[in-house]
């Protein structure tokens, strides 16, 4: 878990570091005085965890806190301070876990226990990598998809992030001749049905809806990095370097809109 640390007190954070060292799972991947420098990081590196101090002079920890939940929603926020009276305001803001100066190893093992716990719980089984080719993931596996129509089923129902993907948009993106874009003859059921049975056989059927004349995906229940992006999670923006679904040229024109955003040339 790629963990800041940020506390005014050197010596405090110092102390916190080694106590945080031979903990299994967890990566300091920055340590920080102000505040204002854990931002800046957080904008351009991947956060997953953070321990701060709360009553640091300029911008107070519960302050950080917020401006990092703004930069990744999901990262996991513990209080390190010797203020009890903080601690109806930490909670306020919906801090994950408080721990109190002074603290011992057993204080700190637990909090970094808690905080495995509550990744695992919010870390979703299937993840969309999009940026390059295109790959599904669950528990961390990449999907064999039965053919590569149906996994560009699968792409193109992610590119529509969770709408429904009619029959005629089925055919229109995966039919390769133009003029046999018809439903009697592209086999678009045969697709659907493959790529049913993918998801079947890598217990991630949930996710695919199949009504009638159209399909989709429960966006809620997946990860992307293209739906990360639009929502301006630091990692994600930082990791798109201009390419998306790269074998897909119905694709491409996200690809623009998506340059314009990070300042990239096309």
């Amino acid at each position: 878990m790629k963990t800041i640390l940020v506390d005014d007190m050197a010596l405090d954070m110092q102390l916190l570091e080694r106590k945080c060292a031979d903990m299994p799972d967890f990566e300091i991947v920055g340590k920080f005085t102000l505040p204002e420098e854990a931002i800046d990081f957080a904008q351009t590196h991947e956060v997953e965890f953070a321990m701060l101090d709360i009553d640091m002079p300029g911008m107070n920890g519960i302050e950080l806190a917020m401006r990092l939940r703004q930069l990744r929603e999901d990262i996991i926020i513990v209080f390190v301070t010797a203020h009890p009276r903080f601690a109806v305001e930490a909670f306020k803001m919906k801090a994950d876990y408080m721990v109190f100066k002074p603290f011992d190893r057993n204080d700190i093992q637990d909090v970094l226990e808690r905080a495995k716990l509550l990744q695992n719980r919010q870390k979703k089984r299937v993840f969309f990598h999009t940026f390059g080719s295109f790959e599904m993931l669950v528990n961390d596996r990449p999907v064999r998809f039965h053919s590569a129509k149906a996994k560009e089923l699968m792409a193109l129902c992610v590119f529509y992030e969770g709408r429904s993907v009619s029959i005629y948009d089925i055919i229109e993106a995966l039919c390769d001749n133009s003029e046999n874009k018809t439903a009697e003859n592209t086999g678009y059921r045969r697709i659907i049905k493959e790529l049913t049975d993918t998801l079947k056989s890598c217990g991630a059927e949930e996710i695919f809806v199949r009504e009638r004349g159209s399909c989709r995906i429960k966006r809620e229940l997946v990860s992307c990095d293209y739906y990360d992006f639009w929502a301006g999670k630091a990692d994600a923006v930082s990791r798109f370097d201009g390419r998306f679904m790269s074998e897909y040229a119905w694709a491409e024109t996200a690809i623009y809109r998506m340059c314009e955003k990070k300042g990239l040339s096309v």
